[in-house]
C-alpha cells in the first residue's frame, strides 16, 4: 500500500510540471508575440514620422505663375474681343440671307428663260413621242398578225397530209373488201371508209376556216402597213421641224442650265427643294416674285407696310400669305439686272 501511494505521488508531480512547463511555454510564446507587435507598431509609426516634413515641403512659389497665367489669360481674352467688334454675326446674318435671295432670284429668272424656250419647240417633243409609240405598235401588231399566217400554213399544210393519208387508207380498205370472207369483216371494213371519209370532209372544213382567217389577217397587214408608212412619214417631218428648233435654241438652253446648276450650289438644300415646290405648284411657274405697287407679283394681292420693310432689311426670307411665293425687293431686282 505505501509503495503504491508513492508512485501515484510521484505520478502527480509529474502531471504538475508537464502543466507547469505548457503554461511557461505560452507565457513565453504571447509575450514573443506581443514584443513583434509592439516593433511592427515602432517601425509603422517612424516612417509616418519621417514622412511628414514632405507633405509640409510644398513650396508656396508654384502659385506664383498660376496667378501670372491667370493674368496673362485675361489680357489675351481681352485682345481678342476687341477685334471681334468690327464685324457683328447679325451683319453676317444679314450678307448671307441677301447672297441667299439674290441666288433665287437669279434661279427664278434662268428657269423662266428655260421655260420660254420649251414653250417654244410648243408640243412638238410630245408629237414625236407619240408618233414613235404609234410606229413601234403598228410594227409589233404586223409582227403578231404575220405569226398568225404562218400558224394557219402549218396548219392547212398538216390537214392537206391528214387528207392524203385518209385517201391512201381508204384504198388500202376498198382492196380488202374485195378480198372479205364473211359479213362481218365487210362491216368493219365499210365502217373504217365511212370514218376516213369523215376525217377528210373535218380537214377540208378546217382547211377552209384557216383560208379565211388568213384573208381577213392579210387584210389586217396591209392596212397596218399603209397606215405605218403613212405614220413614218409624218414622224419624219415632225422630226425635222424639231431638229431645227434644237439647233436654234440648243446653246442657249445648255447656257442656262449650266447658270441654274450654278445657282444651285449657293441655296442650301432646305431652301431649294422649298423653292422647287412652290414652283410646281404655282401656275406660271413664279416661286420668287418681287413686289409691284404694294403687292405680290405673283398672285397681286396687298403687302402690308410692315411686311415690305422686313423684305427690305433682308434679316429673313419673307413669303406671301396668300400665294406662299418668296417675296424680293426692288434692290435685288436691280442688282440681277445690273
Amino acid at each position: 500500500m505505501a509503495e503504491k501511494k508513492t508512485k501515484t505521488e510521484k505520478a502527480e508531480k509529474e502531471e504538475k510540471t508537464t502543466k507547469t512547463a505548457k503554461t511557461t511555454k505560452t507565457t513565453k510564446t504571447t509575450k514573443t508575440e506581443k514584443d513583434k507587435e509592439e516593433k511592427k507598431e515602432v517601425a509603422e509609426k517612424a516612417p509616418k514620422a519621417k514622412k511628414a516634413p514632405k507633405v509640409e515641403k510644398a513650396p508656396v512659389v508654384e502659385e506664383a505663375p498660376k496667378a501670372e497665367t491667370k493674368v496673362e489669360t485675361k489680357e489675351e481674352t481681352k485682345a481678342e474681343k476687341a477685334p471681334k467688334k468690327v464685324v457683328t454675326p447679325e451683319e453676317q446674318v444679314e450678307i448671307s440671307i441677301e447672297q441667299k435671295l439674290e441666288a433665287l432670284y437669279t434661279l427664278q429668272q434662268v428657269n423662266s428663260k428655260i421655260d420660254k424656250i420649251r414653250a417654244y419647240r410648243g408640243e412638238l417633243p410630245l408629237e414625236v413621242q407619240d408618233l414613235e409609240d404609234e410606229v413601234a405598235g403598228l410594227e409589233t401588231r404586223i409582227a403578231k398578225f404575220q405569226e398568225e399566217v404562218k400558224k394557219h400554213t402549218t396548219d392547212i399544210s398538216n390537214y392537206k397530209i391528214k387528207i392524203k393519208e385518209a385517201e391512201a387508207l381508204i384504198k388500202k380498205y376498198e382492196d380488202q373488201q374485195n378480198n372479205v370472207r364473211n359479213n362481218r369483216e365487210y362491216d368493219s371494213i365499210s365502217k373504217e371508209i365511212e370514218y376516213q371519209q369523215l376525217d377528210i370532209q373535218l380537214s377540208e372544213k378546217r382547211i377552209r376556216e384557216a383560208t379565211a382567217k388568213m384573208e381577213e389577217i392579210n387584210t389586217k397587214i396591209a392596212a397596218a402597213q399603209e397606215r405605218l408608212e403613212e405614220r413614218k412619214q409624218d414622224l419624219a417631218v415632225k422630226k425635222e421641224e424639231l431638229q431645227s428648233i434644237v439647233e436654234d435654241t440648243q446653246k442657249e438652253e445648255e447656257a442656262l442650265l449650266q447658270r441654274s446648276t450654278e445657282c444651285e450650289s449657293l441655296i442650301e438644300d432646305r431652301l431649294l427643294v422649298a423653292y422647287k415646290r412652290i414652283r410646281k405648284n404655282a401656275r406660271n411657274g413664279l416661286a420668287v416674285v418681287g413686289i409691284n405697287r404694294d403687292a405680290c407679283g405673283g398672285c397681286f394681292n396687298k403687302i402690308p407696310p410692315q411686311h415690305q420693310l422686313d423684305i427690305c432689311t433682308h434679316k429673313k426670307i419673307i413669303v406671301c400669305e396668300y400665294c406662299g411665293r418668296i417675296l424680293v425687293d426692288k434692290a435685288i431686282i436691280d442688282n440681277y439686272q445690273d
